[in-house]
C-alpha cells in the first residue's frame, strides 16, 4: 500500500537532509510514524546510516555527504515521489543483527548468506527500485524537473 503523504514527507526531509537545510535531529523528529507503506518504513530506517547520531549535526562541510551517496539518495527520492510499490523482500532488523554478529565473530567467514540471498532478489544498485527497468522508467519523468520551464526573473 502506498502512502502518497508520508512519502511526500520523507523525501522532502530526505531533501533538507543532505542539503543540509535540516539537522539530523530535526529528520529524525519529523520522519512520519506508523505508515503503512513498507517504502516508508525501510527508507526511513536506512535513512539513519547518512548520519552519526552521537551529536546533532547538519551534513555541510565535513559531514557533506559524498557525491555516490548523494546519488543513491536521489534515486531514493525518485522512488517515493513514483507509485511504486516497495518490492524488496522483507529482511527483519533481527535477522540483520544476528548476520552482522555473525560476520563479526567468524572474522567474515560466515554470516553473508541471508545478505546475498537479499540482494539477489533484485537490483541491489537502483534500490530501492527492484529493477533497473523500473528505474529508467521513473527518470523518463522526474518530478522535480517536469512541467513547463519557465524564465529565472533577473
Amino acid at each position: 500500500m502506498i502512502d502518497r503523504e508520508a512519502r511526500r514527507q520523507v523525501s522532502e526531509l530526505l531533501r533538507h537532509l543532505v542539503c543540509g537545510q535540516i539537522t539530523n535531529d530535526e529528520f529524525e523528529d519529523r520522519l512520519p510514524d506508523g505508515s503503512s507503506d513498507r517504502a516508508v518504513r525501510e527508507i526511513s530506517s536506512e535513512a539513519w546510516y547518512l548520519y552519526s547520531d552521537l551529536l546533532e549535526h547538519r551534513l555541510v562541510g565535513k559531514q557533506r555527504l559524498g557525491h555516490e551517496v548523494r546519488t543513491n539518495v536521489a534515486r531514493t527520492i525518485l522512488f517515493l515521489q513514483s507509485d511504486r510499490e516497495y518490492e524488496w523482500p522483507e529482511w527483519l532488523l533481527g535477522s540483520r543483527l544476528l548476520s552482522v554478529l555473525v560476520r563479526l565473530l567468524t572474522l567474515g567467514l560466515l554470516g553473508r548468506g541471508p545478505r546475498v540471498r537479499y540482494e539477489e532478489a533484485g537490483d541491489i544498485r537502483v534500490w530501492p527500485f527492484l529493477r533497473r527497468a523500473d528505474y529508467e522508467a521513473a527518470l523518463e519523468a522526474p518530478p522535480y524537473l517536469s512541467g513547463p520551464t519557465t524564465r529565472c526573473s533577473r
